[in-house]
């Protein structure tokens, strides 16, 4: 543990100790918050996210806001919202369900997914996306690490709105920089080259076809026989397009719509969430 990061605990723990919950232990550390497992006074477990001091006031805002906005049975829910002051600074903190069953990424690491089960993730992750569209949100990170189950549902649960885009308020992230937020491993082209006007929600979808892609063949869709990762990343931001190798496999697994989910272009993407759930189904 870093002194950051032990710092960040002294005062989760201040927190619990001045309302109805037990401190449990940490859960991950993230750019802008620590997640924290607490126990409440009725014995359910639930994640305590304290945001980081120095953090944008303008991001964690528009983070909560999507949250609130959002109550979708695939999207984590924000459950409390409140400030404590700890030595003269005040730190914003959010309660959410626990998720004890773990992430996706957690669920990878025994292996691939098998069709039926990359089907089934899709159909919930896009059920997701289209709550999160209808809402005028991108949310910009999907990715295996934020995708979480509870320990008694199989059903996946979006969580980490930290980045999210609000396409209803100007834009925070400056034009100037040369790649926007997200985690370039699964961002679109648009992001990975901060292309502020083609965001929306397709920019999800490609990230939604990444995380399906690694989910049920264990490598990225741009990545080709002989190549590496970074390979990867920097075919997206050039906009070379899926690799001959996952195009092949893609048809072969009978997921064709995988393939227009990762397009290069948004355009060239499927245009609505409705027809993108439409076309999964019907795989």
């Amino acid at each position: 543990m870093t002194a950051a990061s032990f710092g960040m605990e002294l005062i989760a723990r201040a927190i619990c100790d001045s309302s109805r919950f037990t401190f449990d232990g940490g859960i991950g550390q993230g750019t802008f918050k620590e997640t924290y497992c607490v126990v409440n006074f009725d014995g359910t477990k639930l994640a305590l996210k304290v945001l980081r001091p120095g953090c944008s006031a303008a991001r964690s805002a528009r983070e909560v806001e999507a949250m609130k906005r959002c109550g979708h049975p695939n999207i984590i829910a924000l459950l409390e919202l409140a400030e404590f002051e700890f030595e003269g600074t005040k730190y914003t903190y959010l309660i959410e369900a626990f998720m004890g069953g773990g992430t996706l990424d957690d669920r990878l690491r025994g292996g691939n997914l098998s069709r039926e089960q990359t089907l089934a993730l899709g159909d919930q992750l896009i059920r997701a996306v289209e709550h999160i569209a209808e809402k005028d949100l991108v949310h910009r990170d999907f990715k295996p690490a934020n995708i979480m189950y509870s320990a008694t549902d199989s059903e996946a649960i979006v969580g980490d709105f930290g980045i999210v885009r609000d396409l209803r308020k100007e834009s925070i992230t400056n034009s100037y920089l040369s790649a926007g937020p997200g985690t370039p491993f699964f961002a679109a082209p648009e992001q990975l080259n901060n292309e502020k006007v083609l965001i929306d929600w397709r920019t999800d979808q490609f990230a939604i076809g990444v995380t399906l892609a690694m989910a049920h063949f264990g490598y990225h869709p741009y990545r080709d026989d002989g190549e590496d990762d970074g390979q990867a990343v920097a075919r997206v931001a050039s906009r070379s397009g899926p690799s001959e190798r996952f195009l092949r496999d893609a048809s072969s697994a009978k997921l064709p719509v995988l393939s227009a989910m990762v397009q290069p272009w948004p355009a060239g993407r499927v245009r609505t969430p409705a027809a993108l759930l439409q076309s999964w189904r019907q795989q």
